[in-house]
């Protein structure tokens, strides 16, 4: 993508992580943490500067050594099960969050021992996938434990096709998939 950090790539006019943070907002999601790191400094500004007004985000900074190592610095800031979205996701929706949350909630009355979800489509959903796992495509939506190690985890398939940002082929793509939603 250049020499522009990711999230703050335009796609139709909009960076690509209002498209994440946006359906946030309007789901059941009460509190958004942005990860940033010393990688990103300038979608730690955007951030800032655009949702200052929402009290309800707020920013971590983490050490940028990679996402795991991000990922588990995160998981210090939460004593309840959280929802880990990649911020280059640009055709999700409010309605898709809070099925996901519903669900996590939903398999974890039935199997208290179920600790993470992983949402996952359909390998014939997603042009291309760079990731796959038994016909199926991570979508970048996980909900996590608080706690370092293995999870149990279960795996929600939706059909919906999610789709990531992370190549300039992928960035023709989405604009698009954005063109033909309107």
């Amino acid at each position: 993508m250049g020499n522009v950090e990711k999230p703050i790539v335009k796609v139709c006019d909009k960076c690509i992580i209002d498209y994440v943070l946006s359906p946030l907002l309007k789901s059941k999601v009460k509190n958004i943490f942005v990860a940033v790191s010393p990688n990103t400094p300038k979608t730690k500004e955007y951030v800032i500067s655009t949702y200052k007004s929402y009290k309800n985000i707020s920013v971590i900074d983490t050490s940028g050594n990679g996402y795991i190592n991000d990922l588990n610095e995160c998981i210090e800031y939460f004593s309840e099960p959280f929802l880990v979205v990649s911020s280059d996701l640009i055709n999700l929706t409010s309605k898709i969050i809070n099925s996901i949350v519903d669900y996590y909630y939903f398999i974890k009355s039935k199997n208290p021992d179920v600790e993470a979800l992983a949402v996952m489509i359909p390998k014939e959903k997603y042009p291309n996938p760079s990731i796959e796992f038994n016909g199926l495509v991570p979508v970048g939506i996980n909900v996590l434990s608080p706690k370092h190690g293995y999870q149990k985890e279960e795996i929600m398939v939706i059909e919906e096709l999610i789709f990531n940002v992370n190549t300039k082929d992928d960035l023709k793509l989405a604009k698009m998939l954005l063109n033909g939603r309107k």
